[in-house]
């Protein structure tokens, strides 16, 4: 008989190194505390998962790395300004370009479309600030998964981290299990010209 996966989730946090924490997979545009994680832009919205690539021909965007953000320390931006946000590269991406990235002031968010998502979580020693949302859901033989996640950092000098997508995957004799889909990793050490981002 084949097995189904329930897959608990945990807060995403700042952690320690060599330590590992899950995050509440919270639905797009839900509002956080102030000073806590606050959820990301609304599923569909201009920009988002659901609509990257729609559209005519895409507009060239600036590299990351090159155009680094300013060091002062902002508020996170308001689901809204996602939506002015100017688009941005990253440093390495995914064949088939599942992420896309946009910048507001210091604050990165990276959507990425993937399928069955059932936990993002930060792995080894983080800088803090992250939030989580995802896109609507879709049924499949194991239940209802997002098929769409944003995640919400701040880009800042001294700044490391790296964030684990994960998504349920059918292995030996129909059991199910859980791969890597995404993996967003994030430096901009000392003397560095600006971040590196990558989401592979």
């Amino acid at each position: 008989m084949k097995k189904r996966v329930v897959i608990g989730m945990v807060l995403l946090g700042a952690l320690a190194p060599a330590q590992a924490a899950e995050s509440v997979l919270a639905p797009a545009g839900a509002a956080g505390a102030a000073g806590g994680t606050a959820a990301g832009p609304q599923a569909g919205a201009a920009g988002g998962p659901a609509d990257a690539g729609a559209g005519a021909e895409a507009p060239q965007r600036r590299a990351l790395e090159a155009t680094p953000p300013p060091p002062e320390r902002t508020a996170r931006p308001a689901a809204a300004e996602w939506d002015a946000a100017e688009q941005v590269s990253l440093a390495r991406v995914a064949r088939g370009g599942a992420c896309k990235a946009r910048r507001q002031r210091e604050w990165l968010r990276i959507d990425c479309s993937v399928p069955s998502v059932v936990a993002v979580r930060s792995l080894g020693a983080g800088a803090g600030g992250e939030s989580v949302s995802v896109g609507e859901h879709r049924a499949d033989e194991d239940g209802s998964f997002p098929s769409s996640v944003s995640v919400i950092f701040p880009v800042r000098i001294g700044d490391r981290r790296v964030i684990e997508i994960l998504s349920i995957e059918e292995g030996y004799r129909f059991q199910t299990g859980l791969s890597t889909s995404v993996m967003i990793s994030e430096q901009w050490l000392e003397g560095d010209a600006g971040p590196l981002v990558s989401a592979l």
